[in-house]
């Protein structure tokens, strides 16, 4: 235990002396007091302290469906665009010296000249790595859970379910620079690489989603809204929907480990967050739930999302672990 501690600090000492940890920080800090600038007054929503704003009849100060309004904003736009994108992108450059500089510099010879094993420092150090997202994702859920309390009157704790999210997802690339970084000793190529992985990831869940959609309904996105499938043709991706939707099955879901907050945040308390409701509500006014989309929402279980990705996620540490231990100091 005194080991593990050990690590952690020397890694919160490095990570303090990175210009881009303390901006990055500032930055997710600065995201959230915007979060927080958003309000409601008797004639609708405002945003910038009451700067300016919009009338609604439905999304007034004391309305129930405001709640939802402003953790629809924070699931939808501020998680998926800030935390799982920009903050990760950030953290990813943070970190990936922290391996190749490790290695190159012989502190791994001076480390492991103390009674420590090859592995054991190894996770130490893989550890470490994640404590940048968890401090970043944590100072910003931490806001949003005051801004939710003093902006509409709750507590809601499930926000804090973007945490462990957040930091599952980047703990999915994470080992891939890691991996690279190991075997390469390079900055650029571990940062590369990684960013690789992430996009192919979009684009496997791209296509499963467009062979499900095709399987399932029997159409297709077109240029003008949908188009209609011949039985034939929706046969054909039924019969294709495994081989098409295999790399979406190997590589780590990034996007849908997120989007599991939209399931397990919840309104006042005991209703589950719907992004159909929140869709109508702004579409029409009324919160009416679309069973069909919350079905492609949730098509595929918790224990697949995370399970699957772990198990990538095992084979690059696997890997990264292996060629740690066999490299000499």
């Amino acid at each position: 235990m005194r080991q593990f501690v050990a690590v952690f600090v020397d890694a919160l000492r490095l990570l303090r002396a990175r210009a881009l940890f303390w901006i990055t920080l500032g930055i997710s800090a600065l995201a959230a007091v915007l979060y927080l600038s958003i309000g409601f007054d008797e004639n609708g929503v405002t945003f910038l302290f009451g700067a300016s704003g919009f009338e609604s009849e439905f999304l007034r100060e004391g309305s129930p469906l405001a709640e939802m309004f402003y953790l629809g904003i924070f699931s939808m736009i501020i998680v998926n665009l800030w935390l799982s994108w920009i903050a990760v992108i950030l953290a990813l450059i943070t970190c990936a010296p922290v391996f190749p500089e490790f290695m190159a510099e012989g502190s791994a010879g001076v480390a492991l000249s103390k009674p420590i094993s090859r592995i054991k420092l190894f996770f130490y150090k893989y550890l470490s790595g994640l404590l940048f997202a968890f401090l970043q994702t944590g100072i910003f859920c931490a806001i949003v859970f005051l801004a939710i309390r003093l902006q509409v009157g709750t507590w809601n704790p499930s926000v804090f379910w973007a945490v462990p999210l957040v930091v599952l997802m980047f703990s999915y690339l994470w080992s891939v620079m890691v991996a690279v970084g190991v075997r390469t000793r390079s900055v650029m190529a571990s940062v590369l690489a990684s960013l690789l992985v992430w996009f192919g990831a979009w684009i496997a869940k791209t296509v499963e989603e467009y062979a499900w959609t095709a399987a399932e309904f029997g159409e297709v996105p077109a240029a003008q809204g949908s188009m209609r499938l011949t039985e034939a043709e929706q046969k054909g991706w039924r019969d294709r929907y495994s081989q098409v939707s295999l790399a979406y099955t190997l590589l780590p879901k990034t996007s849908d480990t997120v989007n599991l907050l939209q399931r397990l945040v919840t309104v006042q308390g005991q209703k589950k967050f719907a992004v159909s409701e929140l869709l109508n509500l702004m579409a029409t006014g009324a919160p009416v739930r679309d069973d069909e989309v919350e079905e492609a929402l949730e098509r595929h279980s918790v224990g697949f999302i995370i399970g699957s990705s772990l198990a990538f996620e095992a084979v690059m540490l696997a890997f990264a672990g292996w060629s740690f231990c066999r490299r000499d100091y």
